[in-house]
């Protein structure tokens, strides 16, 4: 199994997030929703281990990239 990081961790949740958001045009629960299936794709330890070891600054950094490269308009 490959090891998760954070950058495909969210990878995953944008893509599933831009899905989302066309459809319920709300940035939260679009987000909650796109976590919930992360949770279940990678497992909660997994995703656990990879948030609590990254730090704020590298979350926003990587989530705002991931999120404009896959769907521009929705940031």
């Amino acid at each position: 199994m490959l090891e998760l990081t954070l950058s495909s961790l969210l990878n995953t949740m944008s893509a599933d997030f831009c899905a989302i958001i066309e459809e319920e045009k709300d940035v939260v629960k679009s987000a909650l929703i796109a976590f919930s299936m992360a949770n279940q794709q990678y497992g909660p330890e997994n995703v656990r281990k990879i948030i609590s070891q990254s730090n704020h600054i590298q979350i926003k950094t990587l989530a705002v990239s991931s999120v404009i490269s896959k769907c521009p308009n929705q940031l």
